[in-house]
């Protein structure tokens, strides 16, 4: 009887704990905008903090007067740029807006040239008019355009927030967390989300000494070719490489457009300038600032950056590398040291 009763309570137990984990798994599908606002102000105040317990070891300075230095240089940053760049910058963004029409029409004579192009642009309506349907469509479509910018604004916000106040106090968010499991894993744990933090902290350190990189070489080499809008494009470039893998091929498409109207030879320049500068900074600069990092498998990369994009969007693709990079601590740590290789090493010894 006794036998029955435990078995009944294990079988229960398993039921629930799988209901759980189904329950959990429908959330995160069904909700994962949500969690992607959360793990974006999570990153955002493991930057914050990293930076601000830097100054205060180099500085010999109070935590709180190093968030607020850091907060501030952040401010200052964008102000001066906005004040000193920004001018040059949306004079050339301007330009370039009305340049690409320009740009995209000669593209259009030069493929029409050839049958399989003339095939192509024939399918597609001479007045651009009939590609946006009745006036309710076009007005649902801009209705719809602005309440996407304001949601994204709102997004941004409470990134914003959510980063500044984790970064302001993390041990009591730490702690608060780590409260929520057994007493005997509490240890493991707060050592792994160390480890989570550092990983995070370092790849985005790397990951902005990479785009400053990607930023000024581009910027250099198009003024160097006598491509127009060389600053716009270099913006353009520096914010792509963010992006692994298919960042600097995004970036590329602009400033192809625009030197096709300087010649199909400035073309060819670009194509060679920005794949040139994608392999330096894959195979030079990234392995030199990303030693003590976790590797990321460019094929899983990509693959998980594919998934991720697919599920949510642009978010979700620029935050893929970051939620990839914590989940390979995590996985090695909990579940492949803790687990697999525990289990082998308590074999062997047996």
């Amino acid at each position: 009887m006794e036998e029955t009763s435990r078995f009944n309570r294990k079988i229960t137990k398993t039921i629930f704990i799988s209901l759980l984990m189904l329950a959990g798994f429908a959330l995160l599908i069904f909700q994962i905008n949500f969690f992607l606002l959360v793990f974006a102000g999570v990153f955002f105040g493991v930057l914050l903090h990293a930076a601000a317990d830097w100054l205060t070891r180099k500085l010999k300075l109070k935590y709180g007067l190093s968030l607020v230095i850091v907060l501030l240089l952040i401010v200052g940053v964008l102000v001066g740029m906005i004040m000193f760049v920004g001018p040059s910058i949306s004079e050339q963004v301007n330009q370039m807006v009305d340049t690409l029409p320009q740009s995209i029409k000669n593209l259009k004579e030069k493929i029409t040239q050839t049958a399989l192009g003339q095939k192509l642009f024939d399918e597609i309506p001479d007045n651009p008019q009939d590609l946006l349907g009745n006036r309710k469509e076009v007005v649902s479509k801009v209705v719809g355009s602005f309440s996407t910018t304001v949601g994204a604004f709102a997004n941004l916000l409470i990134i914003l927030i959510t980063g500044i106040f984790l970064a302001s106090d993390p041990g009591t968010y730490k702690n608060g967390f780590i409260r929520l499991f057994p007493l005997t894993f509490r240890p493991r744990l707060s050592e792994v989300l160390d480890k989570t933090y550092d990983t995070l902290s370092l790849w985005m350190m790397a990951k902005l000494i990479s785009m400053a990189v990607v930023g000024v070489s581009t910027a250099i080499g198009l003024r160097l070719l006598g491509i127009p809008l060389p600053y716009a494009l270099a913006l353009i470039a520096a914010l792509f490489s963010f992006i692994p893998n298919i960042g600097p091929y995004l970036a590329l498409a602009p400033a192809l457009l625009i030197a096709f109207m300087e010649g199909t030879d400035k073309a060819l320049y670009v194509v060679i300038l920005y794949f040139g500068i994608q392999i330096i900074e894959s195979y030079l600069i990234t392995p030199l600032i990303e030693k003590k990092m976790v590797a990321l498998p460019p094929a899983l990369t990509l693959l998980w950056m594919v998934i991720i994009g697919t599920l949510t969007g642009i978010l979700g693709l620029i935050l893929a590398a970051p939620i990839l990079a914590a989940l390979i601590v995590i996985i090695s740590e909990l579940y492949v040291k803790d687990f697999l290789e525990r289990g082998n090493k308590i074999k062997m010894a047996e």
